[in-house]
């Protein structure tokens, strides 16, 4: 079943999740039970565009960082390809951008069908690593619907160079909000998260993204 309308989606991932007695908070999002939580944080990733062709799902965290049109598809087809969801070591929740000039209202939107949807794939039995993302400060709550002392993933994929203050303070408060017990970066270090990471004593690993990763495989065979 493809739904194409989000806003008919997200109703019916509501709906289907109430049905359930999956637990919601004070502002209408899913909250995530620490048991549906992957503790152990992932060293190979793979984007949700390969959710039907990668080799090694077992090994692999699926993640959403990905362009906006991959999640959308994936979003469309949520019921048809559950089952698939629960051939990767875990999943790293949706990831429909919330981008912070954007009006608060859609970007509340796009991460509340986000979890709601992350929370559907919980509930056929998948464990989630959250992603760490939100939009302008406004959305800051929607880190509530998580256990504190967890671990997250963070995408530096499509990230500006230089990073602007606005960035840099949004990721330190969410670091004093969420206080994860671990972040994956999936994508290049930014030395501002990294000192950021370092003053706020977070532990962290890297994870090359899979097109660098699947560039330097391709060199490694022409050498050979």
């Amino acid at each position: 079943m493809k739904i194409m309308n989000l806003y008919e989606l997200a109703l019916l991932l509501r709906t289907k999740l109430k049905m359930a007695k999956w637990p919601f908070n004070r502002y209408g999002f899913p909250v995530f039970p620490r048991e549906v939580i992957l503790e152990e944080p992932p060293t190979l990733i793979e984007p949700i565009q390969r959710i039907r062709c990668c080799k090694k799902p077992n090994e692999n965290l699926l993640s959403s960082f990905s362009d906006d049109l991959f999640i959308k598809r994936r979003l469309q087809r949520i019921f048809e390809e559950i089952n698939l969801y629960g051939l990767f070591k875990g999943f790293g929740g949706f990831d429909l951008s919330p981008r912070i000039r954007w009006p608060f209202q859609q970007q509340k939107f796009n991460i509340w069908l986000s979890q709601l949807a992350t929370a559907f794939v919980a509930l056929s039995g998948q464990k989630i690593i959250p992603n760490f993302r939100i939009g302008n400060l406004q959305t800051l709550f929607a880190l509530e619907s998580y256990p504190k002392n967890i671990p997250y993933v963070v995408g530096t994929l499509g990230c500006s160079k230089k990073m602007r203050p606005l960035h840099e303070f949004i990721f330190k408060t969410k670091l004093l909000i969420a206080r994860p017990s671990h972040l994956t970066i999936y994508g290049p270090l930014r030395k501002e998260y990294e000192r950021l990471m370092l003053e706020q004593g977070v532990e962290y690993n890297v994870v090359t993204d899979f097109r660098t990763r699947s560039y330097a495989l391709s060199a490694q065979r022409r050498k050979k």
